[in-house]
């Protein structure tokens, strides 16, 4: 830790800034996130229930939103006029969010509730539009008729719900699918990726918001913020220590004003280094971990990110120098660390859809306990989990380990790699398949390295399926999902592995206009068969997940059509 601060020092002498680190005091908050994907309702989800939070040890939940329970009666009288479908959607989701903070409470913990910025009644932003936007439509915040606005807005939420604990504020990212009667940033159109973001002036945007946020909530109404960004690169707030201290430092910190940062720089992918924006600056930080993750199957087949995030990733021993912050025992004892929330459920869009949760549940109590208690090992947890919620022996908690280890590192080199060759960590996400650009691989002669890797993922699988098959759960429903989640595992990192075979070959007779057509038809035979595979396996067994799709992100061309190419060849 002592140089993860010394690192960063010239950061913070640069910007005349002073470090104070009062003593730790424990991991604080623990809160967990069920995430309601846009458009979607909640999964059906343990997660949900307070109660079962509680009895995990969390101390609060994160869910509903504030996003449009307002009427902005005081600011604009008659503008959601009585009886107004506006109006009604507005107090019945209020009245939602209400109901969620009482079961929280009942449950002994907080409740917070989320909201991506900024989102505002389409008839307020008629009314004002001249006033709030920009020439391109865009709400900005640096007008004084917008952050009069969200000043209104802040209010009435808490007027609306008294005892709501606090907010998670989003910026980055605005969708609309369930707000019919409302607009961000001048948008009137509903899509995956809006772009209505309230960050239109770069820092000092975020510095305006901060600025209210703290004064109306932190200070007026005594209301904890937890400042959350969701733009990606190396000029945005959560990925760039310098740009982050930037911001921070013309905030004056505030006990309940604290900061998310991911424990990864970027989104939740291997491949990326550990967040260097962490336990830097003045303000509290708490630590965000999504435990179902889009990119590596949503929890459809084994993926552990226990060991990784607590302890560092396996590529971190390439991808990093020593001495630098590799997981969360580096940082969660820093002073400034406020807590660690999990991102229990939810992540993406659409499917695969999983009828049984245990993969995340594992991902998630070990996370949680580990905050908990950091002196424990991240091994120790685990085998805490395998005993007492699973029932397993001695000898079958072992095999237990052995397969999710085995799992993630099967997931690294079967959907990305280790050679060091340049890959899209997106390239298969949700349930979609896109076509990967090898072209890297093929540059850099690392085509049978490359194909030699996914061998061993598809070896790993099936390793992972013995081990299934040997482990002896009490729950017959457990055995027969860890079973067939190791199954559908290996389908689809095999059919990753033809795949890749077929688009390799192919390109190589693109360039030099021969064709193995031998060994490109025989993969194309392996890739159907597989597929034909994956279809019985989920017809069988109810508890099996949704399968992929061979098609890209938002239905696009994807591997389905590059695999058709070299058909007929």
């Amino acid at each position: 830790m002592l140089f993860s601060l010394c690192r960063f020092k010239h950061w913070v002498t640069a910007l005349g800034l002073l470090l104070t680190f009062p003593a730790w005091a424990g991991p604080g908050l623990l809160l967990d996130m069920t995430h309601r994907n846009p458009g979607e309702g909640y999964p059906a989800s343990a997660f949900v229930d307070p109660r079962f939070l509680a009895s995990r040890g969390y101390n609060g939940q994160v869910i509903g939103s504030i996003e449009g329970i307002q009427t902005f009666d005081d600011l604009a009288p008659g503008l959601l006029p009585e009886g107004s479908p506006e109006r009604q959607w507005a107090l019945q989701h209020a009245e939602d969010l209400r109901r969620s903070v009482v079961a929280a409470h009942r449950a002994g913990i907080k409740c917070f509730a989320g909201t991506d910025l900024i989102v505002l009644p389409k008839r307020l932003v008629e009314k004002f539009k001249d006033e709030i936007c920009d020439a391109q439509g865009r709400i900005d915040i640096q007008r004084p008729r917008t952050q009069e606005i969200f000043r209104d807005l802040l209010r009435e939420t808490f007027q609306r719900v008294p005892d709501l604990d606090g907010i998670v504020i989003r910026t980055g990212e605005v969708y609309l699918q369930d707000y019919p009667y409302h607009v961000a940033s001048g948008n009137l159109k509903e899509g995956k990726r809006l772009g209505g973001t309230a960050i239109i002036h770069g820092e000092q945007s975020h510095i305006a918001l901060l600025k209210i946020l703290r004064e109306e909530v932190c200070v007026r109404l005594n209301k904890m913020v937890i400042y959350r960004t969701w733009s990606f690169g190396r000029e945005n707030f959560h990925e760039n220590p310098a740009y982050y201290l930037r911001v921070t430092s013309a905030i004056e910190p505030q006990p309940n004003l604290i900061f998310s940062i991911k424990h990864q720089q970027g989104d939740f992918h291997q491949l990326t280094p550990f967040n260097p924006t962490l336990m830097i600056g003045r303000h509290r930080q708490i630590i965000e971990v999504q435990c179902q993750r889009e990119a590596y199957g949503k929890g459809a087949h084994p993926y552990y990110i226990g060991d990784g995030v607590i302890n560092g990733w396996e590529e971190y021993a390439w991808l990093m120098p020593a001495g630098q912050p590799r997981g969360l025992r580096d940082v969660i004892t820093n002073a400034l660390c406020a807590g660690v929330w999990t991102w229990s459920r939810g992540g993406g869009w659409e499917g695969p859809y999983i009828k049984n949760e245990l993969w995340c549940e594992l991902n998630a109590y070990v996370i949680a306990k580990y905050a908990e208690n950091p002196s424990r090992s991240e091994a120790d947890i685990f085998d805490a989990f395998a005993r007492e919620q699973l029932k397993l022996s001695a000898e079958d908690r072992q095999k237990f380990r052995e397969l999710n280890l085995l799992s993630t590192k099967a997931v690294l080199r079967g959907q990305l790699t280790t050679l060091g060759a340049r890959i899209n960590v997106w390239w298969a996400r949700d349930h979609f398949l896109e076509e990967p650009d090898l072209s890297d691989f093929i540059k850099k002669g690392l085509v049978e390295k490359a194909l030699a890797e996914k061998a061993e993922s598809v070896a790993m699988w099936r390793r992972i399926e013995e081990l299934a098959r040997e482990i002896h759960f009490a729950d017959p429903a457990t055995q027969e999902f860890v079973e067939v989640s190791a199954t559908y595992g290996r389908i689809k990192y095999e059919i990753i592995q033809q795949a890749w075979t077929v688009l390799f070959f192919g390109k190589q007779g693109d360039k030099t206009g021969r064709y193995d057509r031998a060994s490109i038809q025989q993969a194309i035979a392996q890739y159907d068969r597989l597929w034909r595979e994956w279809r019985a396996l989920a017809a069988a067994h109810a508890c099996c997940a949704t399968l992929y799709k061979d098609v890209g992100f938002d239905y696009k061309p994807g591997l389905g059509q590059a695999i058709n190419r070299y058909r007929n060849i």
